[in-house]
C-alpha cells in the first residue's frame, strides 16, 4: 500500500470519529510513521525504528496499531545492549571516562547499566581525565545483550631519565648540512684567493705577454671558487634554517592499551594518543 492510499484509509477511518481536517492530520502522520519504521528496521536501525512505532501505535486506527505494536515488541527483543567497563594499567578504577560511538559522543562516564546500540560494527572510543585514549572495534548483533566490552588504559610514560635513556635531542643532520656548507664557501674562498695571489704573479712575470693557457688557469680557479662558495652558502643556509625553525626531535614510542572483547565481538584497536 503506497503512503498516499494509506493516508486516505486512515483518515477516512479517522474522519467517522472527528472533524475533516484532524482525519487528514492523523492520517498523514500515521502514513509517514507506519512506512519510515518499517524502511528504519530493514535497515538495521532500530533505536530510530522505536520512536516511529511508538509514534504509529499513538497515531494510526487499532488496525495499523496492531502491526506497528508487534513490530515494536520485535525491535526491542532485537535491540542489542553492550556493558562497559575500563580500568587502569594497576587494575584500579581510571577515574572519569568517556566514550565516543562512530566518532560522535555517547557517554561522559560509564554506565552502570547496558547500553543499547543498534545492530552492525561500530567503533568505541574510551577517553580518561588525562586525553589518553583507547579504541574499540566491536560487531553486535540482534538480540546480543549486555555484551560485556572491557579495556584497559595504558600505563603513564615515564621520564627519559627514569627509562635509563638520553633525553631527547635535536637531530643532527641539519648541523652536518650546514657543516658541508660552511667547507664548500672555504673551499670556494681558498680558489678565489689562490687565483688572485696566481694572477698578480702573472702580471709581475709576463704581462702582457702571457699565454692564453695561463690566463685561462686563472679564470677556471675563480670560476670554481665562485660556484663552490654558492653552492655552499645555499647549503648552510638550509641547514641552519631546518635546525632553529624545524627544531626536529627523536620521537617518544607511543604507548598501547588493550580492549577485552568475548569471542567474536569484534576486533580492538588500542593506543594512547
Amino acid at each position: 500500500m503506497t503512503r498516499g492510499l494509506l493516508a486516505a484509509f486512515v483518515a477516512a477511518v479517522t474522519l467517522l470519529a472527528g472533524s475533516r481536517a484532524r482525519a487528514q492530520g492523523v492520517g498523514e502522520t500515521c502514513a509517514a510513521s507506519y512506512e519510515h519504521a518499517q524502511q528504519l528496521v530493514r535497515d538495521r536501525a532500530l533505536r530510530r525504528a522505536r520512536a516511529e512505532l511508538r509514534q504509529c501505535v499513538s497515531s494510526c486506527p487499532a488496525t495499523l496499531a496492531r502491526d506497528c505494536q508487534s513490530w515494536s515488541e520485535q525491535v526491542e527483543r532485537d535491540m542489542p545492549s553492550v556493558a562497559l567497563s575500563a580500568t587502569s594499567a594497576d587494575g584500579h578504577a581510571p577515574g572519569r571516562v568517556r566514550v565516543l560511538l562512530d566518532g560522535a559522543p555517547l557517554v561522559e562516564a560509564l554506565p552502570k547499566d547496558p547500553i543499547e546500540l543498534d545492530p552492525g560494527r561500530h567503533t568505541l572510543t574510551f577517553e580518561d581525565a588525562a586525553g589518553t585514549r583507547v579504541v574499540t572495534v566491536v560487531t553486535v548483533s540482534p538480540g546480543d545483550k549486555a555484551l560485556p566490552i572491557a579495556v584497559r588504559f595504558p600505563a603513564a610514560a615515564p621520564p627519559a631519565a627514569a627509562r635509563g635513556g638520553a633525553a631527547p635531542v635535536r637531530q643532527r643532520w641539519p648541523l652536518v648540512l650546514a657543516g658541508v656548507g660552511a667547507v664548500a664557501v672555504g673551499v670556494g674562498a681558498f680558489l678565489g684567493i689562490k687565483g688572485h695571489v696566481d694572477r698578480s704573479e702573472l702580471r709581475s712575470r709576463c704581462a702582457p705577454g702571457c699565454t692564453a693557457d695561463e690566463v685561462e688557469a686563472i679564470d677556471t680557479l675563480w670560476t670554481a671558487g665562485a660556484i663552490s662558495a654558492g653552492a655552499g652558502l645555499v647549503v648552510a643556509g638550509v641547514g641552519t634554517v631546518l635546525y632553529f625553525q624545524l627544531d626536529p626531535m627523536i620521537p617518544a614510542a607511543p604507548s598501547t592499551g588493550s580492549a577485552l572483547l568475548p569471542d567474536g565481538a569484534g576486533l580492538s584497536l588500542r593506543g594512547a594518543f
